[in-house]
């Protein structure tokens, strides 16, 4: 097995093509950070909460289902018809941001509530009707991790600057989402998202320095098909 690159002329190469997604991105998440720090999470949190349209309680429930846990499990197996490369590459991310995800939901951070149990029963917040938000575990959030590290991917296997931007803007929807439907803080979604896009980069470009014969092949199903034969006695 041999590496065509260095790892370093990869991880530049990866971030030159992808400069669409990831400039934006990191504009937005410098300036909602500055946000935190001059407003606090929950005076952010507020400020959000009060934006609201009809439009938009209608909108925001369907989009924060791309954040969902089945939507990275459902591009692993549609990889298997790229390669074994994006297949191997994309499970394997999306395994190491389920675990550090949920440790530090579970073990580092169990005692931090989300903001229907944050406030309380006070009507201090709005939440949109027909969707109940949960109470426990919020930092950080799953679904904007979810939303980025596929959407994300997607863009790395994109050409199109346009595709990549619109991906960048199905991803931001998702972690807004995650806000608005009063499911999660802006900390949450921010290193939610944060530590979606660190994995992702990484293993993307740590990914493409494998060179080996099988690792761009692809899986591909060829039923068989039985013909019966017939014997056809020789005329004479």
């Amino acid at each position: 097995m041999s590496l065509k690159f260095s790892k370093r002329s990869v991880l530049a190469e990866v971030l030159g093509e992808n400069k669409i997604f990831l400039i934006p991105f990191l504009l937005l998440i410098s300036f909602f950070s500055i946000l935190l720090i001059v407003v606090g999470n929950s005076g952010l949190f507020l400020f959000f909460n009060k934006l609201h349209s009809d439009f938009a309680d209608l909108f925001f429930p369907y989009v924060t289902y791309l954040g969902d846990g089945l939507i990275p499990f459902i591009l692993i197996i549609i990889l298997l018809g790229v390669s074994f490369r994006e297949f191997l590459s994309f499970a394997s991310i999306t395994l190491l941001i389920i675990i550090i995800v949920t440790i530090l939901k579970r073990v580092f951070f169990p005692e931090l509530f989300r903001p229907v149990a944050y406030f309380g029963t006070s009507e201090i917040i709005r939440v949109v009707t027909g969707y109940i938000p949960p109470s426990l575990h919020t930092f950080p959030s799953g679904h904007s991790a979810t939303a980025f590290s596929v959407f994300l991917y997607l863009a790395f296997l994109s050409k199109n600057n346009f595709v990549k931007f619109l991906l960048f803007t199905i991803a931001l929807m998702v972690g807004y989402s995650r806000i608005y439907l009063s499911a999660h803080f802006p900390a949450d979604v921010i290193f939610g998202s944060l530590i979606a896009v660190t994995i992702t980069i990484s293993g993307y470009s740590l990914s493409r320095l494998i060179q080996n014969s099988w690792i761009d092949k692809k899986i591909i199903f060829k039923p068989k098909i039985f013909v019966r034969r017939q014997y056809v006695q020789p005329t004479t």
